[in-house]
């Protein structure tokens, strides 16, 4: 009966540990969010993984190494005034394990240039987060834009 018991129970445990996992996942998303609407790269980049981050442009090309990404973001970032609007439409996590989970999701973005002019943007993206020393962190990035 004993055995039973703690076979029956599993399956809540894991349901409740990915719940937690994709509660921490979705806040470190809005940390990682705030960042990006605050144009502040060190918070932004705090988010990554420098050893193990790799990733894929909505262009194609590979980002080998988070010094791959880094000029992308601090050039983007250096030429926005304004950040104003950032929406998150569609965001699921997948969970894989305790240390391991995928979020996509699809934006919409307006931004104001420091030249003044406003860009309008949308897309999706896929993160993969995996949780190191009490800590999530992104370790691959793919990115898409739509027409």
């Amino acid at each position: 009966m004993l055995l039973f018991s703690l076979v029956a129970s599993l399956p809540s445990s894991a349901s409740i540990s990915h719940i937690e996992v994709k509660k921490e996942v979705l806040a470190s998303f809005k940390s990682l969010v705030e960042a990006s609407i605050k144009l502040d790269s060190k918070a932004y980049f705090a988010h990554f993984d420098k050893d193990k981050f790799i990733g894929l442009n909505s262009n194609g090309e590979n980002w080998n190494s988070l010094q791959d990404l880094e000029p992308l973001i601090m050039n983007g970032f250096g030429s926005i005034k304004k950040v104003r609007l950032l929406t998150f439409t569609n965001v699921t996590v997948s969970v894989l394990n305790e240390q391991t989970a995928i979020l996509v999701n699809e934006y919409v973005q307006s931004i104001e240039l420091k030249n003044g002019k406003i860009v309008e943007l949308a897309g999706g993206g896929t993160q993969v987060w995996f949780k190191q020393s009490g800590f999530w962190k992104i370790v691959s990035v793919s990115a898409s834009n739509k027409p």
